[in-house]
């Protein structure tokens, strides 16, 4: 994730709405892949320095959960990254905004990183092929609903995430009942991505034989494979610490499709890390990721010296995982697929 900078010289944030030393309203250009600052005008139009007029997401004026912006004459009043939502949990509890904030917290954090891959990102209201989100409760979080069980999951365009993720109390019981090292909320979306760009990037394309390859037959009874995941998981041999597993994670051995998506989501993993390394010195800002073995080994350095700050910090690992010959050459075939220069 890259940093940008206010009018007046302030360094911001991605997430950032007003500029804390001038105090200009902020917000992000999807199409430029811009924080802006902007001087309010009496027509409602949001300007930039440079004369051109935006307005602000709906979500970002009603609910403050989003930054994001609109060219002022645009018909829709949604922008981008909201206007991918199919379902958004019902408002009624305070919690519940602030949970519906952090899914469209990393929900935007994700499209950042796909917009920056120039991968397609198209809502399925104006494209059968595109992306939907719908974020979900069950009986867990609010006894009102229907449904006891909701699953956080992917089907034909649609990613569904429980809200119960967004609860950081609930996220890391879960957490350390299945034994992970690592769980968020934006790994969740990363990962859930992963299925929807199989579909539109690797299936029925050339890319599949080579996918047989590495990850196995995608064609494997899924339902059944879960099942066998969830009723053995304790059983499974641990991925995360072992330089000879040709998985990045436990949950890689459910399936051809979970190895795939686990390896995309660690690609992002990756991308934004060490954009932000770059951002700040860590790295060398100049390094071609096109050169995927030579950036790869950046990034393990990366995350040796992640792990070391917050052990200092007293907490957790930040990237508990170790990447195997094999896991890097299922990475690389990611690499591919996004960058077949």
């Amino acid at each position: 994730m890259k940093t940008f900078s206010c009018r007046c010289g302030n360094r911001l944030f991605f997430d950032n709405t007003r500029c804390t030393v001038c105090g200009l309203n902020l917000g992000f250009d999807p199409l430029s892949q811009q924080l802006l600052s902007f001087e309010q005008l009496a027509c409602g139009a949001w300007q930039t320095n440079d004369q051109l007029n935006f307005k602000a997401c709906q979500n970002y004026q009603d609910y403050q959960v989003c930054n994001w912006m609109l060219p002022f004459d645009s018909d829709d009043n949604y922008c981008l990254a909201c206007g991918l939502n199919e379902m958004i949990p019902a408002l009624s509890a305070p919690e519940r905004r602030r949970w519906w904030g952090n899914m469209e917290t990393a929900k935007r954090h994700l499209l950042y990183s796909l917009l920056s891959l120039q991968l397609p990102v198209q809502s399925k209201l104006k494209d059968p092929r595109g992306l939907a989100f719908a974020f979900l409760e069950d009986k867990r979080m609010n006894p009102a609903v229907a449904e006891d069980y909701v699953a956080t999951g992917y089907r034909q365009g649609l990613i569904t995430v429980n809200l119960v993720e967004a609860d950081e109390l609930s996220r890391e019981t879960t957490r350390v009942q299945m034994n992970e090292p690592y769980r968020t909320l934006l790994g969740h979306f990363r990962h859930e991505s992963g299925h929807y760009y199989f579909e539109r990037l690797v299936r029925d394309d050339k890319h599949l034989a080579v996918f047989r390859q590495l990850f196995g037959d995608e064609n494997l009874d899924y339902s059944t494979a879960l099942e066998n995941y969830y009723e053995n998981h304790s059983n499974l041999k641990s991925a995360y610490s072992d330089p000879s597993s040709p998985f990045i994670s436990c949950y890689a051995q459910a399936h051809p499709l979970e190895d795939w998506a686990e390896c995309w989501a660690h690609y992002l993993h990756m991308t934004d890390t060490t954009e932000t390394a770059a951002q700040f010195g860590i790295i060398d800002a100049d390094i071609d990721r096109r050169d995927f073995f030579s950036w790869s080994s950046h990034w393990e350095r990366v995350t040796v010296a992640l792990n070391a700050l917050n052990r200092s910090m007293g907490l957790r690992d930040a990237y508990p995982f170790v990447l195997s010959d094999a896991v890097l050459t299922k990475i690389h075939f990611v690499h591919q697929v996004i960058d077949p220069r």
